[in-house]
């Protein structure tokens, strides 16, 4: 509510042309009902455009064979773009915050993440994803919409403590604003360092990457010899077009597993997930699903 209030409010100064996007989860019975009926209220109300979309994210999440929490984050961003495109849209703003940032990367250091994972939600994706609150905390938000008389509506489901994000969360809800900037600044370094590689892997490792039609060929020896998380990212992007939607190509154990196989010289074949076929023949390191899975086709 709050990016969506605050958007309109500049509309005057920047000339944007809204438009307001809802997805349904199919998650929460009655309660997702209210807030998609909410939500609209308020765009008719701004008179704005109004965009929704019904997703099952647990059969999303059955048929990609992840969580259910990540089956809704897949599905939610897909019919996000869905409804940009048919909106004429070339942004999407999302009103993740400074607390979001916060809780990735604490439960990214719980998990032993690396750079990627700790350095936390990006503000701007190549994909038109633009997160505009990230340099406010929730408490600066609640502070815009009271005074306003702005109502919002809670997410129940925030409460279940099962989910390693909602401890971390309510970890944060008692902590001071200190305590939030300091995960907040830990994750901006982190950030730093994950541009870095990602410039370094466009510049050293990519002119050393052919993809051909089934498979992707990468230069072992040079792989083995970089940096450990310029060569951890390396190999998750030379694999990535052959992982399910909404997964990643390995595991992080998988992807160490295969490091160590290149560090030592010689050939192997190391199958991730029983799907991705990692093969090192000499200097050369194949990548390509598994024959009965390219035969099958890919799964959706």
């Amino acid at each position: 509510m709050a990016l969506l209030r605050g958007c309109a409010e500049v509309v005057p100064e920047t000339g944007w042309s809204l438009a307001v996007g809802h997805v349904h989860h199919g998650l929460r019975g009655r309660e997702a009902d209210r807030d998609l009926a909410f939500v609209r209220e308020h765009a008719r109300r701004l008179g704005l455009p109004f965009l929704s979309r019904r997703i099952d994210a647990r059969a999303v999440a059955r048929a990609l064979g992840i969580s259910p929490e990540a089956g809704a984050r897949h599905g939610r961003y897909e019919a996000l773009a869905g409804m940009a495109r048919e909106a004429g849209a070339t942004r999407i703003a999302v009103a993740h915050q400074m607390n979001d940032v916060a809780e990735t990367h604490l439960v990214a250091r719980a998990r032993r993440g690396g750079v990627f994972a700790l350095a936390g939600p990006r503000e701007r994706r190549a994909d038109g994803v633009v997160r505009p609150l990230l340099e406010v905390t929730r408490r600066d938000i609640l502070d815009y919409l009271e005074p306003r008389g702005i109502p919002y509506r809670r997410d129940s489901s925030n409460g279940d403590l099962r989910l390693t994000r909602n401890r971390a969360r309510r970890e944060l809800a008692h902590a001071g604003r200190g305590r939030i900037e300091e995960l907040a600044d830990a994750a901006k370094r982190s950030a730093g360092e994950r541009d870095a590689v990602e410039r370094e892997i466009e510049r050293r490792f990519h002119p050393r990457l052919h993809a051909g039609p089934g498979s992707v060929l990468v230069d072992a020896g040079f792989l083995a010899s970089c940096p450990r998380e310029l060569a951890r990212r390396g190999l998750s992007e030379a694999a990535v077009r052959f992982a399910l939607p909404g997964r990643p190509p390995l595991t992080g154990r998988e992807r160490e597993r295969i490091l160590e196989l290149l560090a030592g010289g010689a050939d192997f074949r190391f199958e991730a997930g029983r799907r991705i076929r990692f093969e090192r023949r000499g200097g050369i390191l194949r990548i390509a699903p598994r024959p009965e899975v390219a035969a099958a086709g890919p799964r959706v």
